[in-house]
């Protein structure tokens, strides 16, 4: 069978916005049950989560000390770190009056610079609006005490260290009035005495001059701008990003499964898929929805489309040699209404050229008898019964005089139907029409539909999008292959719910074919031939013209079919009906030369 992927100029390789709107659409069900989930579980560890409150103090930072500059900027950072220190901690623990380690209520405590300020906002954690409230305001406030100690420390070294200078200078200052006083004027000793009290004098008031702004500098670290207020709800959970971070989560979540289950999925949804996964031409994508199984008008934009696949049949299944017309193998992937859909308005599609066609199905559950409003008198398990010859049981089309049908009658759907039978009628119809389609159950469900396949010029397989998996048509690919049948490709169409026709139980008296033919006369091509009490005479309804053979006047009945006598494999050359009182008479070539 051919193996190359007829590419679609119009199809991208890559897959398109519209493909993911798809598979999102196919899969809905799983995001919002992702996103439910995602949502009830922060829900739920929202009302478990235990309840904080959060309380903020503002605390505005200045320089201080003797050398403050008030244009100079404090570095905020470095006091957010201090803020955070034991120090403060174990000051901030006294006033609030509580048993609580300093390192517990650093954990508690956060700290925030806004940019370009000179602001600090000292926000304090706890199970309570009060002790949120106590805690940010005591952090605070033990902040500050703690910056003006430090000041006050650092500025009390600093005067009692000038206060000692000055000390000394005043005793040194004192010794060298004394040694002014005993000596006598306008001696060099005198001289040089108060030349070091003038020294002494300036190094005085110098330290004097030192002293005075130390003792006068004001110590002031700052101050509380915005005291801590009374949380009225609590800051933790937060419910609104709880349920925004489930609702995210169980998204991506419920996206990663789609995904996941998308990827294992194996359904066909497009003909890309089959041509992709299994390298099978898609002769045929009905992207539209079918609602059941219809003939559709010639006007119909999918009879046109049928139509052009009919052309490309005639191409791609040429005549074969003699004057035996087309067989054409429809056989379904999985059971369902499409099958005789597609084989319906296909074989419609062949009718409207003008040429002879005839649908033989062999599906127990085919709507091809009620999609073209045939009434049939006789089916295929007639046939087989030798009620009734095959071109006996076809009925016609009231809108399409060049179209017959042979339904499946009151064929047992769990039995195997005889071959050799099915190859009569099939030899019968072909040398009366031009076209003659099969439709048959899947092979996996009918081994009759694989016997088949060798005898006909193409198969096609038909899969319903979103309902046939790509190993059923893979299967089914691989039983027709092993027979050595000529595989052309596939249609898609979509799944039609509903379109199973089962046929009513065979009349009584009456047994279902259930793997061979009901015994009869033998006629004398080793086959059961009809009863008078069983034979039927041809309506005008179902008479089709015969070709007649220009040789000898007499019509070809086949020129293929395993033979079914002797139990050897053999091959009916020509099987003749006399046009004069339509006796037939077999003309058979079995695998050993004989003719009989």
């Amino acid at each position: 069978m051919p193996r190359q992927r007829h590419v679609d100029m119009t199809e991208p390789d890559e897959l398109t916005l519209v493909d993911y709107l798809g598979w999102l659409r196919r899969r809905w069900w799983i995001l919002v049950a992702g996103t439910l989930v995602g949502v009830t579980a922060a829900a739920g560890f929202t009302a478990v989560q235990p309840r904080t409150y959060t309380s903020t103090t503002s605390v505005l930072v200045r320089q201080i000390g003797p050398d403050a500059n008030p244009n100079a900027k404090v570095n905020l950072d470095t006091e957010a770190q201090v803020i955070r220190s034991s120090a403060v901690a174990t000051r901030a623990q006294t006033l609030m009056r509580t048993e609580e380690s300093p390192q517990s209520l650093i954990k508690q405590v956060q700290v925030n610079v806004p940019a370009n300020a000179q602001t600090m906002n000292v926000s304090f954690e706890a199970s309570t609006p009060e002790r949120a409230r106590d805690g940010s305001h005591a952090f605070a406030q033990a902040y500050l005490d703690l910056r003006t100690d430090i000041a006050r420390r650092d500025l009390e070294t600093e005067i009692a260290a000038l206060q000692k200078q000055v000390d000394d200078v005043s005793k040194q200052l004192s010794v060298v009035a004394g040694k002014i006083a005993a000596l006598q004027p306008n001696t060099v000793d005198r001289q040089r005495a108060e030349a070091d009290r003038n020294v002494l004098i300036g190094q005085l008031a110098n330290l004097n001059a030192r002293l005075s702004p130390l003792l006068a500098t004001p110590l002031d670290p700052g101050s509380i701008i915005t005291d801590a207020p009374l949380p009225t709800k609590p800051s933790s959970p937060n419910r609104t990003l709880n349920l925004g971070s489930g609702f995210g989560a169980g998204l991506l979540l419920g996206v990663a499964l789609a995904l996941l289950l998308d990827r294992l999925d194996t359904r066909v949804r497009r003909g890309r898929d089959i041509a992709d996964r299994l390298g099978l031409p898609v002769l045929l994508e009905v992207p539209d929805r079918v609602p059941a199984p219809i003939l559709l008008p010639a006007k119909d934009r999918l009879s046109r489309e049928l139509g052009r696949l009919r052309n490309v049949l005639l191409t791609t299944v040429p005549d074969a040699p003699g004057v035996r017309g087309r067989l054409l193998l429809i056989s379904a992937a999985t059971p369902g209404a499409a099958t005789g859909f597609v084989v319906g308005n296909l074989a419609a599609a062949y009718a409207r050229t003008g040429a002879q066609v005839a649908v033989l199905s062999t599906n127990p559950t085919s709507p091809l008898a009620r999609m073209v409003g045939a009434d049939a008198r006789y089916g295929l398990a007639d046939v087989l019964r030798r009620d009734v010859t095959a071109l006996q049981a076809l009925t016609a089309v009231p809108t399409l005089s060049q179209l017959r049908v042979l339904v499946p009658g009151s064929l047992d759907p769990e039995a195997e139907l005889p071959v050799a039978g099915l190859l009569e009628v099939l030899a019968e119809l072909s040398g009366r029409f031009d076209h003659v389609l099969i439709e048959t159950p899947p092979p996996s469900l009918a081994v009759e539909a694989q016997a088949l396949s060798s005898h006909v010029d193409a198969v096609i397989l038909v899969a319903e999008a979103r309902h046939t998996d790509s190993r059923e048509i893979s299967t089914a690919v691989r039983q027709f292959e092993q027979v050595n049948a000529r595989v052309i490709g596939a249609v898609l169409v979509s799944h039609m719910s509903g379109g199973h026709v089962r046929t009513p139980p065979p009349a009584i008296g009456r047994s279902p074919v259930v793997g061979e033919i009901l015994a009869g006369p033998v006629g004398r091509a080793g086959v059961a031939e009809p009863t008078a009490e069983t034979a039927v005479p041809v309506t005008d309804s179902t008479m089709v013209l015969p070709r007649v053979n220009e040789k000898d006047g007499r019509t070809p009945w086949t020129d293929n079919m395993p033979s079914t006598g002797a139990g050897r494999p053999g091959k009916v050359r020509a099987l003749y009906a006399d046009p004069a009182d339509g006796t037939r008479v077999p003309l058979v070539t079995r695998g050993d030369g004989d003719e009989g």
